[in-house]
């Protein structure tokens, strides 16, 4: 979490030096050193009105922002609420989730024993569960669009997972090598989604302030 808020401060840095350089620059000096040679007087009264011009400006720029505060901090409120209440449904999923991806992992890799086991479990268990975890994923509905989004993340993840799922069972069935490897092929791509969400995760509790346990 250090290394991420060290990254966003550098972030904002750069994003306000870019909006000082976007600042107009002022070109009534030039005009003011041209004039001065013939009317002292008037070249005194143009540069009395282009002060108060400029200060004009600068009044409208001052007055805006506390109008935007408002908004702001009640867009910020709503997604610190939205983000928490999801934390909250995603914590409810994530034991289902730990028991089907420890079911699979005790019948493959180190743990693999043969194809039967697998095949069963994957069948029986697996399958069956992680459809189910799927349609209660989908269930959720955050109301706040940043949320939806980093949770559709979450949802091709499991959508992508459980198809690989089902390709294990296929290929077991035919004993067909290449349908084994498109199917790890897809749980390698699941487990890049879900780092992304959980890279939004981390972004959004960076930005709401909340804290993940």
């Amino acid at each position: 979490m250090e290394k991420l808020l060290l990254f966003l401060s550098i972030v904002t840095a750069l994003f306000l030096v870019g909006c000082s350089s976007l600042i107009p620059k002022e070109d009534t000096t030039p005009v003011v050193k041209e004039e001065q040679t013939s009317k002292t007087e008037e070249t005194s009264k143009t540069n009395e009105g282009s002060s108060i011009g400029n200060n004009v400006g600068d009044t409208t720029k001052e007055e805006s922002p506390p109008k935007a505060e408002p908004a702001t901090s009640n867009n910020d409120e709503d997604l610190a609420q939205a983000f928490s209440d999801y934390l909250d449904e995603v914590v409810l999923l994530a034991p289902e989730e730990d028991r089907l991806i420890g079911l699979y992992d005790s019948v493959t890799g180190a743990n693999y024993q043969n194809d039967e086991i697998m095949y069963y479990t994957l069948l029986d268990d697996i399958v069956p569960g992680y459809r189910q975890f799927v349609v209660d994923l989908e269930a959720i509905m955050p109301s706040h669009p940043d949320v939806r989004a980093i949770h559709e993340t979450y949802i091709d993840a499991a959508n992508i997972q459980y198809n690989a799922f089902v390709l294990m069972l296929s290929a077991l069935e035919e004993q067909d090598r290449n349908t084994m490897a498109e199917a790890n092929q897809g749980l390698d791509e699941a487990r890049q989604l879900i780092r992304d969400w959980l890279y939004g995760i981390e972004d959004l509790s960076a930005k709401t302030g909340i804290a993940l346990e």
